[in-house]
């Protein structure tokens, strides 16, 4: 076929075939070029992104927190409560029993004698001051106070309620401070009262025989 075309045509074509070959080439060139730069790195996009890295909020910037006081090391005194005052005289209420209203002469009888108070507040008193007496009319012929120790401590009294101290009497004469022979009442009737300071029971009956 090559000799019946002209040379000049034979070498045309092939002018153009290799034409059509290098375009191929550079454009393969080209998109992979393009491909590549994809993956190269922006310097200016690392500024971007550390501009907007985070920081920690300033105090100024935070939101705002209510005030929780610390508590203090000390604790606040607590308030003193005001004393309890000594219950008068005039509101005691004193009451004596026997466990006997006839005995003889110089035979012990236990004697109970309740202590209450009328006053409208609490008040305090000294079961160690509670006394009792036997009389006989006017003239007092025995008291726990003249021989006897004191028992019993110092309550408060209040709403009524009240204290009961026990006693022994022996039926044996007694004077002040326990001065000069004790002896043996005669037979007789005699009244037994109880005593608190300037307070006193009603009396109750006691025989000797």
């Amino acid at each position: 076929m090559k000799g019946s075309e002209p040379e000049s045509v034979y070498w045309r074509r092939r002018a153009i075939v290799a034409g059509a070959v290098l375009a191929v080439v550079l454009a393969s060139v080209l998109g992979l070029s393009a491909l590549g730069g994809g993956d190269e790195e922006d310097p200016g996009g690392e500024a971007d992104a550390a501009q907007q890295e985070w920081t920690a909020p300033t105090p100024s910037s935070s939101a705002q927190r209510p005030y929780i006081p610390e508590p203090s090391d000390s604790p606040s005194p607590s308030p003193t409560a005001a004393p309890v005052a000594a219950c008068p005289a005039e509101e005691l209420m004193l009451q004596v029993v026997a466990a006997f209203d006839e005995v003889r002469s110089g035979a012990e009888v236990p004697v109970s004698v309740l202590v209450a108070s009328a006053a409208d507040a609490p008040c305090t008193v000294d079961l160690r001051s509670v006394a009792v007496e036997l009389a006989a009319g006017s003239d007092v012929v025995y008291s726990t106070a003249h021989c006897g120790t004191p028992e019993g401590e110092e309550v408060e009294l209040s709403d009524g309620a009240g204290r009961t101290v026990e006693f022994t009497v022996d039926g044996l004469a007694s004077e002040e401070n326990c001065e000069g022979a004790r002896r043996e009442l005669p037979a007789g009737d005699y009244e037994l009262r109880a005593r608190l300071g300037e307070a006193a029971s009603s009396p109750a009956a006691l025989r000797l025989t």
